[in-house]
């Protein structure tokens, strides 16, 4: 449960590292993981950041999220359906070279990180099209499920390296994101550690990475989409609903655990962000879980 929100080290099967989630996203903390990571939105929007990029992705959109790209998802709607694809660049083995390009520097993952229903027709019709069929090879599972999905993987980089434009970026911009990256680890870093504090500063976080109060203000917004005191107060949302449905915690004791000064400030938080009371969501949870049975 003690997940780096900063830092995600995400399991696959060593032997075929790929796997599919079909939950649906809602308050994503931002973190960075070595997985490639594709959604694609079948039902409703949700917003999305990329390496301080803000997107929203629509029905039909998909996301194509590059390894060590940090990202997070959030203002999720009611409704919304997706599928989310997860595998190790060690899938494509001795070919992963030809996939990555030395002038920028990045893989052709990183080449176009919203892939639009309406603006990228045709070549997202060929994405979707492959995704939803790796979707039925994984559901399936039939005889040479493995290396279908390998396949269309192969052809899915492809796809991305004839059809989609390398970005023009100058190294100037490719070194200024490398820092901008480290900065946000060390702020991450920092609220790891320290977001069970209910006296946790945003001066504090911004001597963490070195900064001014009003620089380290409007750097955070301009990488995140959100304020501190939001990004904060989602982290401390997430670590609740862990709580809520993995422990027997009582509700008091999820509050002062997650850094909340008091009950009442947890309740009202915790339904700003999720819309239910915290004993409501438990509860719901729970009958959700027996009906498995």
């Amino acid at each position: 449960m003690d997940r780096a929100p900063w830092y995600e080290k995400q399991k696959l099967d060593p032997v075929f590292p790929f796997r599919i989630i079909n939950i649906p996203l809602q308050d994503f903390a931002f973190h960075w993981h070595e997985l490639i990571e594709i959604t694609l939105v079948l039902k409703g929007s949700v917003s999305v950041s990329i390496d301080g990029k803000p997107y929203v992705i629509r029905e039909g959109d998909l996301a194509v999220i590059n390894s060590g790209a940090i990202h997070g998802y959030r203002d999720s709607r009611v409704g919304v359906e997706n599928i989310l694809f997860l595998f190790s660049l060690e899938i494509f083995g001795e070919d992963l070279g030809e996939l990555w390009e030395k002038n920028q520097g990045q893989l052709v993952f990183a080449r176009k990180p919203v892939i639009s229903a309406t603006e990228d027709s045709p070549v997202h019709r060929r994405l979707s099209t492959l995704l939803k069929k790796i979707n039925k090879e994984y559901s399936d599972k039939k005889s040479g499920w493995h290396l279908a999905i390998k396949t269309k993987l192969y052809e899915f980089a492809l796809i991305l390296l004839r059809e989609i434009p390398p970005s023009a970026r100058e190294s100037r911009e490719i070194i200024r994101m490398g820092s901008n990256r480290k900065i946000l680890e060390q702020v991450f870093s920092f609220i790891h550690h320290n977001y069970t504090d209910p006296e946790v500063t945003l001066e504090e976080a911004a001597q963490a990475a070195s900064l001014s109060k009003f620089y380290f203000t409007r750097f955070f917004k301009e990488q995140t989409g959100q304020t501190f005191h939001t990004y904060l107060s989602r982290i401390r949302v997430n670590r609740a609903e862990e709580y809520l449905t993995g422990s027997d915690m009582t509700i008091t004791d999820i509050a002062y655990q997650c850094g909340f000064g008091s009950v009442k400030t947890f309740n009202r938080i915790f339904k700003t962000y999720t819309s239910i009371s915290p004993s409501i969501y438990r509860s719901g949870f729970k009958r959700q879980d027996r009906s498995n049975f």
